[in-house]
């Protein structure tokens, strides 16, 4: 094939004297594996009290970069979420390429999300019903989950047609929020590419844009929504067609966590009654 075309759009440029390139051309995809690889090696030099380390969000149509594919598998915590794929045999083949290249990802820990610390996968369909006595559980999603529609026949439907990366740093602490001794894990975003390329091979042969971006307004906004994309994403090839995610809000059996509820007060009432007897 001859790529002379393509050799003749590749732009480079700096906006506002920052120091991360703007890509215009072919190939838009290597500005982004550049920028991870460049994020990951600058945050694990440095040492900082109380960092798990760099972790990385995204959300894309699609994708099959084996570059991408590697960075996303050896990151330490990283999640991205795909458009859902039709059910036929050339996806399904796809699906199986992908899905090997991640197969060793460590995932994203979901309790470093407030909005996702109390959801819990679904048993056969329905929220699990939780008591006093139910085991506390650290989901950790896996690095490649799907959102949207499956479409069926010619029918468009709704699909995920984002390209962006959110890169940050994992964090923990032992106080909440009121200053109590926990165990306390947080995100906090640094860096964001946007850009008009998939995450696949065959967009770098095309003409696309991609940038990093610093600025905190758009990093806040970009962590809730793709923290929204996960509390609604499903497994990377669910059976389901439409837009039921698998993280739901448990049920909490109110009378048991009632009766554990009286049990522990009567408990601290008989401690306090026997401390002052003591004295």
């Amino acid at each position: 094939m001859d790529l002379s075309f393509s050799h003749q759009f590749n732009v480079q440029a700096v906006l506002g004297g920052g120091t991360h390139p703007v890509r215009f051309g072919t190939d838009v995809l290597a500005g982004l594996v550049e920028g991870i690889d460049e994020y990951r090696q600058d945050l694990e030099q440095q040492r900082r009290s109380r960092s798990l380390g760099p972790a990385m969000l995204g959300a894309f149509l699609w994708v099959d970069d084996p570059e991408l594919l590697q960075r996303i598998a050896e990151f330490p915590s990283a999640c991205v979420v795909v458009s859902k794929q039709p059910h036929s045999k050339r996806h399904a083949e796809r699906l199986r390429t992908v899905a090997e290249a991640v197969k060793d990802a460590a995932g994203f820990p979901a309790r470093a999300f407030p909005e996702l610390e109390e959801l819990r996968f679904h048993q056969d369909g329905k929220a699990p019903v939780l008591d006093p006595g139910s085991p506390q559980e650290y989901i950790r999603l896996p690095a490649l989950r799907t959102l949207g529609y499956r479409r069926a026949g010619d029918q468009l439907v709704p699909i995920l047609h984002t390209k962006m990366m959110l890169l940050g740093e994992l964090w923990w602490h032992d106080e909440d929020g009121l200053g109590g001794v926990a165990d306390v894990t947080g995100f906090t975003p640094h860096r964001l590419w946007l850009g008009s390329a998939n995450g696949t091979e065959s967009s770098r042969y095309s003409l696309e844009f991609g940038l990093w971006l610093e600025d905190p307004a758009l990093l806040k906004a970009a962590r809730r929504f793709l923290v929204e994309v996960l509390a609604h994403s499903q497994e990377l090839d669910p059976d389901s067609n439409g837009l039921e995610p698998d993280l739901v809000m448990p049920d909490y059996d109110d009378e048991a966590m009632w009766e554990a509820m009286t049990t522990l007060a009567d408990y601290d009432a008989d401690k306090d009654n026997g401390s002052r007897t003591d004295t």
